[in-house]
């Protein structure tokens, strides 16, 4: 059976864009900074021994970063050529051990459910901000996560003020109250991905009744976006300081919504489907 139009599109958006997507984010300033914010939390949340499930990997660099550290990682991703450079990343014999890469889109999770429990699952930069049915990915997260693990979302954030001032002062209107509305194309020539923009409110709902919120926090408050990365390199230092700013402000709720992304820690609340 072929796989739904929606996937198809968004795996050829993503295998054009796996071989610069480091040069365009997970090597700038910007993308370093806001993947630092996320490890931190990461490293609170998950221990050495566990076994992960990660959604939408990526190059791999954050199971590799994971299995460094002691844990397990079934990591997947939809496009073909970003797994290809994630086994390229993770090489060596002991990762090759740890991590297991999947071609696999994260609306495809069930295939999955003979292979689990996993003791958590996350996602990292917004990959389900791309996913038009997020309360299916709930119930295929909850037959595959143990009860009391965690899943750890980082997604888009819907008020950016670096965002909304960055594109007024430009005359772009559109693109400065675009997290306002329900979803973008975002690749309008041709309508190959859309991105949904939902409220923490919102998120929240979609992941109840089987797991329930149990912190949040923003990243990217001070920091600017990843498209201002050339006045970030200019002002280094200030750059600096603004990241400090972040590990203060994130967890406040007067800033934390005020976010390029916020990361969310759901509980899985009760038994497993089909497992009590």
């Amino acid at each position: 059976m072929s796989a739904p139009s929606s996937i198809r599109f968004s795996r050829a958006y993503w295998d054009a864009a796996a071989d610069t997507y480091e040069q365009d984010f997970t090597s700038t300033v910007v993308g370093q900074l806001l993947r630092a914010a996320v490890w931190r939390e990461l490293e609170c949340i998950f221990s050495r021994g566990q076994r992960i499930l990660e959604l939408n990997c990526g190059t791999g660099l954050d199971a590799v970063h994971l299995a460094e550290r002691g844990l397990r990682v079934l990591a997947c991703d939809v496009s073909q050529r970003m797994i290809e450079l994630a086994r390229q990343r993770a090489s060596t014999s002991e990762l090759r051990q740890k991590i297991d890469f999947r071609v696999l889109a994260t609306e495809e999770l069930g295939v999955l459910f003979s292979e689990g429990p996993f003791d958590g699952a996350f996602s990292n930069f917004s990959g389900l901000n791309c996913v038009e049915n997020l309360a299916e990915v709930r119930k295929n997260l909850s037959h595959l996560i143990k009860p009391g693990g965690s899943a750890v979302l980082c997604m888009l954030g819907c008020f950016v003020p670096w965002e909304i001032l960055w594109f007024l002062a430009r005359g772009d209107g559109s693109k400065a109250m675009r997290r306002f509305q329900s979803q973008s194309a975002f690749c309008p020539q041709s309508g190959a991905l859309k991105v949904y923009y939902r409220s923490k409110s919102e998120i929240t709902s979609l992941f109840m009744p089987e797991f329930r919120l149990r912190k949040w926090k923003g990243i990217g408050i001070a920091v600017p976006p990843p498209y201002l990365e050339r006045w970030v390199r200019r002002f280094p230092n200030f750059t600096k300081a603004l990241d400090q700013a972040d590990r203060l402000l994130g967890g406040l709720a007067i800033f934390r919504n005020m976010s390029d992304l916020v990361l969310l820690e759901f509980e899985h609340r009760g038994t497993m489907p089909g497992r009590q």
